[in-house]
């Protein structure tokens, strides 16, 4: 994909229509613009045309799209629209993909009315056709997952990679799996599935089984099956919610800190709350560890403290009924069987259920040998027992909880005596108490709500594992259901191969893929690094000790050496090398020193077919002046509320 145009009207501050064109031969289209005239803002214009999304930074409201100068002039229930177009070539076709918000003013705000995205393409007799599902094609052309590096913020990406590095590996993979055409061995894995995914091919002929005739007690099983089915179905939605809304929460009580922080007056006391909060956090930690390490001795030791404790109560009990004056000597067991045998007593009397009763009772105290040696080998147990168990062992957790916890309350109070300084400038009052509330509720879902699901969530899986097994048992025998474990069989043969297939072309590229970045590493980067990628393409950078950590114009530098990686290995495949990827690049160099800045401008370029830079900086002495391609600058007006862009370096 190469772009050749972009068309605009009241997308923030670029309030009135404008467009761009850029270099598709090669050289690099430069924008130049000061800090807050718009290049962020122009940078997220792609990603909103193309995907529908932006990603500002945090003190920017992302919802509200349209230039605040154009809406305080409209008038009540007046209608205006946020408009972008993006004209671009792929496998040498023409395409042009648009997409337009209307809004509407009311009295008590702005309510967007309507959304549309399409696609367009020229036929070979230059008419428009329009093009099926455009936010599959774009993912087919311009995977999502890759949009952070195709759509490279060089001010705040640095930061959120190396934060959410985890969160986007799944994305990252998806991506890479489309580009390289992986995804087709993926889906047709995850079409297959499983017997308990009851969508999945598996899951559903497993199900057919409990249709065949098989009697009642396959029926029911069967729907106990499908119940147990939606039953962990459900619970995985609510703790895949809960956890989306703990990141929520993570997010939010990072925005308030931010805000909080961003005042002189109140950041050596955030700085300080940070710490006491890590501390606090610390020490929870190793209360709920020394928990798990009691539970462990308590599990170990529990049948010889509770026997040990039992058999020593049983001795003094048979001490005490040894040494009882009411037990007549000479009664015995043979004396109370004759007598619980007779309907009348010696004495002619007859003897009724109280006095069976009491008899019984009686019956019950006498052991069945003496009570010296009973006592005597209860004892010995007792003690042998009691020697094989620590005490210190056992107190040493108990004790290193209590002192943790303690710890963690003195780190609480601390953390709110902060907080009561931190409110006593009241412009932060509100964020200190939001944030209070926020870090409750968060405190809330992962201390309780999320463990509660995660435990039903077990027993639920466990309950669809018995159901499973019950089914196959009771099907095994039934001819009907002979067929469907024949269709099983050769389903899961099949989910095989395609696994195989899957692992060894993810191995081949990944393996290749590692190869170019470690060579692109040795070039752009002056510490010695090693690369390694895993065949799910996790990217692991580190020194001779295992050391991944790296400095933000490291991590810039690696990045570069990804995106690269990846271009190389697109262009040496064959059946790939079709495939064009854009780069539109927000001050892609402002974490980078002079050196490892002139080694990426020299290299990149090689690799990526359109490259656009959006700068403050005067590039013309970076790039030859071969690699310059169109040139233009974005000025805005004083308030800098309205900006445009203007062909040629105007400084």
């Amino acid at each position: 994909m190469k772009i050749k145009k972009i068309e605009y009207e009241n997308f923030r501050n670029f309030k009135t229509r404008g467009s761009v064109e850029f270099s598709t031969d090669g050289t690099v289209t430069l924008i130049y613009g000061t800090n807050g005239t718009g290049k962020t803002t122009f940078h997220q214009l792609f990603r909103w045309i193309i995907y529908g999304n932006v990603k500002f930074n945090k003190t920017t409201n992302d919802i509200i799209l349209y230039n605040l100068d154009l809406e305080s002039k409209s008038s009540i229930n007046d209608q205006f629209s946020v408009f972008g177009k993006i004209d671009f070539e792929s496998d040498n076709q023409e395409y042009s993909m648009r997409r337009e918000w209307v809004y509407k003013k009311k009295e008590n705000g702005v309510k967007r009315l309507s959304t549309e995205f399409s696609i367009v393409r020229k036929t070979s007799n230059l008419n428009w056709e329009r093009v099926n599902n455009p936010d599959e094609f774009v993912e087919q052309i311009l995977p999502s997952g890759l949009s952070e590096y195709f759509f490279f913020d060089g001010e705040s990406m640095i930061s959120d990679l190396k934060l959410k590095g985890r969160d986007s590996a799944a994305k990252l993979k998806e991506a890479l799996y489309l580009i390289l055409g992986l995804n087709v061995y993926d889906k047709a894995s995850k079409v297959i599935g499983n017997e308990t995914q009851r969508t999945s091919v598996l899951g559903m002929l497993t199900l057919s089984k409990t249709d065949k005739g098989s009697g009642l007690e396959l029926e029911t099983l069967g729907l106990k099956y499908q119940s147990a089915l939606d039953v962990e179905e459900n619970l995985k939605d609510n703790l895949k919610e809960l956890n989306k809304q703990i990141k929520d929460k993570q997010d939010y009580i990072n925005e308030l800190s931010e805000k909080i922080g961003s005042a002189k007056s109140q950041k050596e006391y955030n700085e300080q709350r940070k710490q006491h909060q890590q501390h606090r956090d610390d020490y929870l930690k190793n209360v709920q560890d020394n928990y798990y390490l009691f539970g462990e001795v308590m599990i170990e030791s529990f049948p010889k403290l509770f026997l040990s404790t039992a058999t020593k109560r049983a001795a003094k009990v048979i001490e005490t009924q040894k040494n009882m004056k009411k037990l007549v000597y000479g009664v015995d067991v043979p004396l109370l069987d004759a007598l619980l045998k007779e309907e009348k007593c010696i004495c002619g009397n007859v003897i009724t259920e109280k006095e069976r009763k009491e008899l019984t009772e009686l019956y019950k105290q006498l052991p069945p040998h003496g009570y010296a040696s009973l006592y005597n080998n209860f004892t010995l147990v007792a003690k042998n027992w009691g020697k094989e168990y620590s005490r210190e062992k056992v107190e040493r957790y108990i004790l290193g909880a209590a002192d943790n916890m303690e710890k963690a309350q003195k780190e609480e109070l601390a953390i709110s005596e902060i907080d009561k300084k931190l409110k006593e400038d009241k412009k932060f009052e509100k964020y200190v108490d939001d944030r209070i509330i926020a870090e409750s509720e968060l405190t809330e879902l992962i201390r309780e709500k999320v463990p509660e699901c995660s435990k039903s969530l077990k027993s639920a899986q466990l309950l669809v594992k018995k159901l499973f097994n019950d089914i196959n048992v009771i099907s095994a025998g039934m001819d009907a259901n002979k067929t469907i474990d024949l269709k099983i069989k050769i389903m899961k043969s099949v989910k095989d191969h395609f696994d195989i297939l899957l692992l060894e072309k993810a191995s081949e590229y990944s393996r290749k893929l590692q190869t170019a970045i470690q060579d692109l590493i040795d070039q752009m980067l002056e510490a010695t690094r090693t690369v390694d990628i895993s065949s799910d393409f996790t990217l692991r950078v580190y020194d001779s000790h295992g050391d991944e950590s790296k400095s933000e114009g490291q991590f810039a530098t690696v990045s570069f050496a990804y995106i690269g990686g990846i271009f190389k290995v697109l262009k040496e495949e064959k059946i790939l090398s079709n495939k064009e990827y854009p780069l539109v690049l927000d001050a892609p160099f402002s974490k980078l020193g002079k050196e490892p800045r002139q080694k990426v401008v020299d290299i990149i370029p090689n690799y990526a077919p359109q490259i656009i830079i959006l700068s403050k900086d005067d590039l013309h002495e970076v790039f030859q002046q071969n690699q310059i391609g169109k040139v233009y600058t974005i000025t805005s007006n004083d308030e800098q509320n309205i900006s445009e862009i203007r062909e040629g370096y105007l400084w």
